[in-house]
């Protein structure tokens, strides 16, 4: 890029005057006293000035002061990209060269997006781009980014973005992330990407884009673990370090009546005393291996690099979805009727059922439940789940809670304790709702209609506990493949 346009960027970024401390003034007031009494002698100041007025420019907003064009024109555009976003890994990977430039375009309904960069950093492929012929006066606009492709789940978008950036030239900037296994993905493989939405404007912008790596430390488990009586196992750790945060990319076995659980690291300590926390987890991608088994490859992100002289691994571990069956329960069946999880044997029975005028009454009670765990909240949140429904119209969807008919099923009721020590509950399920009408039963018929029960919301009331689990780990190089 021409030195002249450059400049012409740098010219029209602003910062206000505010983010520029006393410090850098004194800086450059020191220098030019140096010129006018050293005009051509070497001074050891110069370059520690022009490091602090980087450092300054690097931590504060992101924009560049006009008057400092000439000290930072040698800075390319991708550079001032990664300042705009506030992006201190994208910038330090730029300094130290690890950053790929890319020139791919896609034009839409007359606007036109191109991709300017990408990198690589621990889980994360973050790649810059800009809009042009936009014409909007805002000066941030929201873009939409879609799942990059369902067959090739190696590579998931973050929905989490600043939207777009505008500059005095009327185009805008704007940056996205995908999460991926960096040591499954090889250099120069092709990620799909689509953005369908910029600020109001419908579009398909398509893009087939490269993977960039580099040569990163990695600590690779030296043992698969088996947790809750072999329940999942937890195989092929490998952690991997970052500029500002580590990865931990690992697969999960979820096994028999819990394969389609939800199992996640949320925090990880190492035998040296240091601890490190969540910033994101995902599942990158899922395989049945066999009719009674899963697997789940897992990326939590964590929020700064692990120290390469650990050799052994901590994981908070937590179940966050035990997955049972549901049942529909028609009105007229005989009672009581009682069912329970696999997961923890907690209960429900259902004692009574009624009409009175437009409304359904329901008596029943949690079993297999520690009346000294039980929280009425928690108990009358799991009641509200029960829904109430046209039975084969029910049976025709694929989950009532979300795909329901209007004016054929009742979502939620009001649920309340009856009795703690009994676990007794009773939930009202009005057919009309005053304040929205889809939400009202039209056809009610009670020889027709059933309850809807989903049994995973009963683990609930089962106690929780954090799972530790340790894993011996080994240092390892990985290698940016070509």
């Amino acid at each position: 890029m021409e030195r002249k346009e450059m400049k012409k960027l740098y010219d029209e970024i602003e910062v206000p005057m505010v983010e520029v401390t006393s410090a850098v003034r004194q800086a450059i007031g020191d220098v030019k006293a140096e010129k006018k009494r050293l005009l051509f002698t070497w001074n050891w100041r110069t370059p520690i000035y022009s490091v602090i007025i980087l450092i300054v420019l690097y931590f504060s907003s992101g924009f560049l002061f006009p008057s400092l064009n000439t000290a930072m024109a040698r800075v390319p555009i991708i550079g001032q990209f990664y300042m705009m976003f506030h992006d201190k890994v994208g910038m330090s990977l730029f300094q130290s060269e690890l950053v790929k430039h890319v020139n791919e375009g896609a034009e839409s309904r007359g606007v036109t997006v191109k991709v300017n960069s990408v990198y690589y950093d621990a889980g994360r492929l973050v790649y810059t781009f800009t809009v042009e012929n936009l014409n909007k006066k805002e000066d941030s606009v929201p873009f939409i980014v879609n799942n990059f492709d369902h067959k090739n789940e190696t590579f998931q978008p973050s929905y989490d973005n600043q939207g777009l950036k505008k500059m005095k030239d009327g185009r805008y900037v704007g940056q996205t992330e995908v999460y991926t296994n960096g040591q499954t993905i090889k250099q120069g493989q092709q990620v799909p990407l689509v953005i369908s939405k910029i600020g109001d404007i419908v579009g398909n912008w398509r893009f087939k884009l490269p993977v960039v790596k580099q040569k990163t430390t990695l600590l690779a488990g030296q043992k698969d673990v088996s947790i809750l009586n072999g329940r999942y196992q937890i195989r092929n750790v490998k952690v991997e370090n970052g500029v500002n945060g580590s990865a931990i990319q690992y697969a999960i076995d979820y096994n028999g009546f819990a394969k389609d659980d939800k199992v996640s690291i949320h925090g990880m300590k190492d035998n040296l005393g240091n601890e490190y926390e969540l910033e994101i987890g995902t599942v990158l991608r899922k395989k049945q291996l066999t009719s009674d088994k899963n697997r789940k490859e897992h990326l939590t992100i964590l929020n700064q690099p692990i120290n390469p002289k650990a050799t052994e691994l901590t994981f908070d571990t937590s179940v966050d979805i035990e997955r049972e069956y549901s049942h529909i329960i028609p009105l007229k069946t005989k009672l009581p009727v009682q069912f329970k999880t696999k997961h923890h044997g907690i209960g429900i029975k259902i004692n009574k059922i009624e009409q009175k005028d437009r409304s359904v009454i329901l008596d029943y009670q949690f079993t297999g439940v520690d009346q000294k765990e039980l929280d009425q909240d928690v108990m009358e949140n799991i009641g509200e789940f029960i829904g109430l429904g046209d039975i084969e119209k029910m049976k025709s969807w694929p989950d009532p809670q979300a795909d329901y008919e209007s004016g054929y099923y009742l979502k939620g009721n009001h649920a309340k304790v009856t009795n703690v020590k009994t676990a007794s509950m009773q939930s009202i399920f009005e057919f009309d709702d005053k304040n929205l009408e889809t939400l009202s039963l039209n056809h009610f018929s009670f020889k027709d209609y059933g309850l809807y029960l989903d049994l995973s919301e009963l683990n609930m009331l089962a106690p929780h506990k954090e799972i530790k689990v340790t894993i011996p780990v080994k240092k390892e190089t990985s290698k940016a493949s070509q």
